[in-house]
């Protein structure tokens, strides 16, 4: 894959790794007194199959609304009403939403992980919602190269449910773990407004210059 076309997804990829749910779960599951890397494994494969269900959805229903290879006046428009979506989506986040607290139960089956992986992402909207601009991006593309950019957006969605378990190899100390934990999921609005209101500008400068001229 040409390294202009990463960049040019590089925002929303950075963006949809900014989860402090998935982190938050995957603490928990990394915490696990048995068999916790098995866990953490199969809590990222559960998290992995249902943004992978969900962003293949979004990228190919999204270049069905907007097929091919130019920037067209059309795509200002969907850029335009995204970035405006963006920007009122990290205003929402940092006055009106309040950190959600997510107590799974604290002995967790194997079967469970995946589940657990499985769920929470699927209710993870910071990340699925970042995969509609990137598959705007995509729709300019080829098949296959879509399925690229695919699976880049997949492997930084995962970042949040990979980071634990090696934190807690590195560091030994759950209850060091559990402080980030904690101070994430304390100033996750926050983190969501800032990353979400800069990439709703991007997109609302990008779609402006473009109609003006």
């Amino acid at each position: 894959m040409h390294v202009g076309l990463i960049i040019d997804i590089l925002p929303f990829a950075l963006a949809s790794a900014v989860s402090p749910l998935i982190f938050t779960i995957a603490v928990l599951v990394a915490s696990q007194k048995k068999a916790a890397n098995v866990k953490s494994a199969l809590f990222t494969l559960g998290a992995a199959t249902a943004i992978s269900i969900i962003g293949f959805v979004i990228f190919f229903l999204l270049s069905r609304v907007s097929p091919g290879s130019n920037y067209t006046l059309t795509d200002a428009r969907i850029d335009l009403l995204l970035g405006i979506f963006l920007i009122g989506f990290a205003l929402y986040q940092f006055f009106v939403a309040k950190p959600k607290k997510h107590h799974p139960k604290q002995v967790i089956s194997d079967g469970g992980a995946f589940s657990i992986g499985f769920g929470f992402m699927i209710l993870n909207t910071s990340t699925i919602i970042m995969y509609v601009p990137a598959a705007h991006v995509a729709s300019y593309y080829s098949t296959v190269v879509k399925i690229e950019l695919l699976i880049v957006m997949v492997l930084f969605s995962l970042i949040p449910a990979i980071v634990p378990p090696i934190l807690l190899a590195l560091i030994h100390s759950p209850k060091r773990i559990n402080t980030i934990k904690n101070s994430v999921n304390k100033n996750s609005r926050y983190i969501i407004a800032a990353i979400f209101g800069a990439i709703g500008i991007f997109e609302l400068i990008k779609a402006i210059q473009f109609i003006i001229k």
